[in-house]
C-alpha cells in the first residue's frame, strides 16, 4: 500500500467523515440496528473506542511486544472467545459512555491519528501486541484503517442511501482480508484432504487475484494466485470490484445477493460451490 504519511492522511480523514456524519444524527440513530448482526450503532461505536490501541502502540514502539497484564497470550488464542470478548467490550463501551460516546470516539481518534504521526522512519517494522498474533506498526496502522471504513459502512449504509467505501479504504481492507477470513471461516472437518479454492478476480481501480482456500485447519488468502499446479487451480471464480469483493470476504454481502444485484460474476467453477459459499461464513 501507500506509504505511511499517505495512509495516516488517509485514516484520518476516514476519522473526520464518519465523526462528522455521527454528529449530525438524531439521537435515536444511535439505537438504529448497524449491519453487524446484533450490534446497534452505539454498539459499534463503543468497539471502535474500546480497543486498548494506544498503550499497545506505545509500548510496541519502545520494542516492547509482550502480553500487557489482564490479556491473553497469542498462543492461548482462540477466534470465538476473541468475538466475545470483543462484543461484550463494545455493548459494556457503550452502555458505559452513554451520550459521552461520540465524545470519547472523537477523543480516541485524535490520539491515535497523533500517535501514528509520531512514529520515526525506523519503528514501522516495530511488532506490536495483538491478540491473535503480533504485527508490525506499519501492519497495525493499514488494519486500523481496514477496521474503522468497515465498521463506518456498517452505521453509514443503514442510516443513508447508497453509502460507498472509498477506493483508499477498499485498498486497505483488501490488503487486511487475510486476517478477516482466519476470523470470519472455521476449520471444516469435511474439507479433509479436498481444500476448497474460491478465486476473486478483482476489477479497478487496484485490480488484483486473490484465493480463498478453505480446508479442515485453516482459511487463508493467497494473493496473486497465478500459474500452480493442477490441485491449486480455483474450484469457484468470481468476479467483481473491490467493495464487492470485501463485502463477501468480510460476511456483510452474500454472493446470491451480489449476483442479484449484478456486483458479481459467477465466471467459472462449480455452480453447487458458488451458490453455498455463504453457508461457510460463521461471522467474526
Amino acid at each position: 500500500m501507500e506509504n505511511p504519511a499517505n495512509r495516516i492522511d488517509l485514516f484520518e480523514s476516514e476519522a473526520r467523515m464518519l465523526l462528522d456524519f455521527l454528529g449530525k444524527q438524531p439521537p435515536d440513530a444511535w439505537a438504529a440496528d448497524s449491519a453487524c448482526e446484533g450490534w446497534t450503532v452505539a454498539d459499534v461505536i463503543g468497539h471502535l473506542s474500546s480497543v486498548d490501541l494506544s498503550n499497545r502502540l506505545i509500548r510496541g514502539l519502545a520494542g516492547d511486544y509482550s502480553t500487557p497484564e489482564g490479556s491473553p497470550p497469542p498462543e492461548q488464542h482462540d477466534e470465538d472467545t476473541f468475538a466475545q470478548s470483543i462484543y461484550q467490550r463494545a455493548v459494556d463501551a457503550s452502555q458505559r459512555l452513554g451520550d459521552a460516546l461520540l465524545e470519547d470516539f472523537t477523543q480516541r481518534m485524535d490520539e491515535t491519528v497523533g500517535l501514528f504521526r509520531r512514529v520515526g522512519p525506523d519503528q514501522w517494522d516495530n511488532l506490536v501486541y495483538w491478540p491473535p498474533g503480533p504485527m508490525s506498526v506499519d501492519v497495525l496502522l493499514t488494519q486500523r484503517i481496514a477496521e474503522l471504513t468497515m465498521h463506518g459502512w456498517d452505521i453509514r449504509s443503514r442510516l443513508e442511501d447508497d453509502y460507498h467505501l472509498s477506493d483508499g479504504s477498499v485498498t486497505a481492507l483488501l490488503d487486511t482480508v487475510d486476517r478477516a477470513v482466519r476470523r470470519a471461516f472455521r476449520p471444516d472437518p469435511l474439507l479433509a484432504g479436498r481444500p476448497l479454492r474460491y478465486r476473486f478476480a478483482v476489477s479497478g481501480p487496484d485490480p488484483r487475484v486473490i484465493d480463498l482456500v478453505l480446508s479442515d485447519d485453516a482459511a487463508e488468502i493467497i494473493d496473486d494466485p497465478s500459474g500452480g499446479t493442477p490441485a491449486e487451480q480455483p474450484h469457484v471464480t468470481f468476479e467483481c470490484d473491490g467493495e464487492t469483493c470485501v463485502l463477501i470476504l468480510y460476511g456483510r454481502l452474500t454472493p446470491h445477493d451480489a449476483v442479484s444485484a449484478r456486483r458479481l460474476t459467477v465466471a467459472d467453477g462449480e455452480s453447487y460451490l458458488a451458490a453455498t459459499f455463504g453457508d461457510r461464513f460463521v461471522g467474526g
